[in-house]
């Protein structure tokens, strides 16, 4: 039996749940890295794919043994959703969250990290295990980072995340976590049927040239919602929505409240029941409209920033993305909330309607096949190359795998492509088959640059990926591109002059690289 073959949880009349193969194996790998004497795991698994369960199964465990445990979770709804997965496998838990119960005495505490910060009390607790819930935000709070260097300097910390990006290019995970463990990548699970498959429709974006970015790299909130909370947006979305979407359950991600707000009126305006939240929403509040849009009291849910982590209706069948963003984190946070199955309602695919350029920026939640704990600037989602199902002469809009041949949502059929690919940073025509080969190998390149790499590396990659050696003149402009600067050049000569010391590399070796990449003079 395939490890994906088994359903995600069987248990009724208070049965304990059982786990998938996979998740099971993730468990096992997860104690072969603790038995090797690492104490801080990052444990990756897509949306839908059960990270909450590993970590109630995991602290079932270690009550089991005696060992007392930290749940840290950073939003209201993620604290109940913890608490009933504990429950599951028999555990009560103690809370550190305001308007929850405290018992200090329970071997296992389900801790908001805003409240942490609030109470001392848990400073004297004895905790053996600290368990991070969607890592890639926890562990950078000060309470935490308090936990792992003052607090509780020996203790495991397990981290677990849907998506492991940061967006602040400056910070790596490798940097708090020593080890990774990897559940199926979302393809995986797609292709299983254990998550649906999403349709992606690129609509009326709005005009960004203005927006400037904030130093964690993310755009300006400020000026996003000068750009995207416009009337004419607005109103392009419900169209969108009643063209590609109409009676769907339906998230919609927006700038801020003001932006949810107004697009919550124009469909209201239209006839169609909508509701917005936003983070002063109070948690009663925001629980019963999670419930009418569950129950379809509601049809479309528009927030800002409110529905990202821990919001879990599996009827969801689409979203609307009004909200650019940089961060491939957020991006695929977003994008998981309609991916979940849901039998009983019928549902069998999610349409992703993506009026912020979110999809052209970060790609298909498909195109993930390898997770890293590097920077997402040195490691990032392998790519498919895309196109767009026109919207006039027929077409829709959808975006595509630039080698489907006919829309699967409209029929439109693109005509066959010349049997040539021109290279614009070089010139060069080469055959379409060639193109993936071209773009990988400048992707080493550049990789090999950023990581401090031998160039020879990506070569040799390229070689032992495709059998053969890639043609020299493909290295052209692959890390500063065609409009490179006097400063590039002496960066880079800096570069290879760094290796060239290491590996004792001649002269000429140094101007063949530089040759390759700016093309001065002939190649040595």
């Amino acid at each position: 039996m395939s490890l994906l073959e088994e359903p995600l949880l069987i248990y009724n009349n208070g049965a304990t749940p059982t786990l998938r193969p996979y998740q099971k194996q993730g468990i096992a790998d997860t104690y072969s890295l603790i038995r090797l004497g690492k104490k801080r795991i990052l444990l990756f698994a897509p949306t839908g794919g059960g990270k909450t369960w590993l970590g109630a199964q995991i602290a079932r465990h270690a009550v089991d043994k005696g060992r007392f445990i930290i749940f840290v979770v950073h939003r209201d709804i993620l604290v109940e959703q913890t608490a009933q997965k504990l429950a599951a496998f028999g555990i009560i838990p103690g809370f550190i969250k305001s308007g929850w119960k405290e018992d200090r005495r329970s071997q296992v505490q389900v801790a908001s990290v805003q409240t942490m910060a609030k109470r001392d009390w848990w400073r004297q607790y004895p905790a053996d295990i600290v368990i991070l819930d969607e890592a890639h935000l926890t562990a950078y709070t000060s309470v935490v980072r308090q936990m792992m260097f003052n607090v509780y300097p020996q203790a495991i910390y397990l981290g677990l995340t849907a998506t492991p990006w940061r967006t602040n290019r400056r910070e790596s995970l490798r940097d708090i976590f020593e080890g990774l463990v990897c559940g199926p990548m979302p393809y995986q699970l797609i292709d299983s049927g254990y998550l649906v498959k999403p349709s992606y429709f690129r609509v009326t974006e709005a005009d960004l040239q203005s927006v400037g970015t904030t130093v964690s790299g993310d755009f300006d909130e400020a000026q996003l919602a000068l750009a995207c909370d416009r009337p004419e947006l607005i109103e392009q979305a419900v169209r969108d929505w009643f063209r590609l979407a109409k009676g769907r359950r339906t998230l919609c991600y927006t700038v801020n409240v003001s932006h949810a707000r107004h697009l919550c009126d124009a469909f209201l305006a239209k006839g169609i029941p909508a509701a917005y939240v936003s983070g002063s929403t109070r948690p009663k509040q925001a629980n019963q409209i999670y419930k009418q849009l569950a129950a379809l009291e509601i049809q479309v849910l528009a927030s800002c920033m409110k529905l990202v982590e821990g919001l879990d209706i599996p009827s969801v069948s689409a979203e609307l993305m009004c909200r650019p963003t940089h961060s491939p984190s957020l991006y695929f946070q977003m994008l998981g909330r309609a991916l979940r199955l849901s039998p009983e309602t019928g549902k069998v695919d999610s349409v992703i309607i993506d009026q912020a350029g979110n999809v052209a920026r970060h790609g298909f939640v498909e195109d993930i096949k390898e997770i890293s704990l590097e920077p997402a600037n040195k490691k990032q989602v392998l790519e498919t190359p895309k196109k767009l199902c026109p919207h006039n002469n027929g077409g829709c809009g959808a975006l595509l795998y630039a080698f489907q041949m006919k829309c699967p949502h409209c029929g439109y059929v693109f005509e066959q492509p010349k049997k040539i690919y021109l290279v614009p940073e070089i010139g060069e025509v080469i055959r379409p088959e060639d193109a993936e080969r071209y773009e990988f190998y400048r992707r080493k390149l550049k990789e090999a640059y950023e990581n401090n790499f031998d160039p020879g590396w990506a070569a040799h990659v390229f070689h032992d990926k495709y059998g053969h050696w890639s043609p020299d003149s493909w290295a052209k402009g692959a890390i500063f591109g065609t409009q490179s600067s006097e400063a590039h050049s002496n960066s880079y000569h800096s570069h290879l002059q760094a290796i060239a010391r290491r590996k004792e590399k001649p002269d000429s070796w140094i101007q063949r690289y530089m040759t390759l990449e700016f093309g001065f003079g002939d190649l040595v």
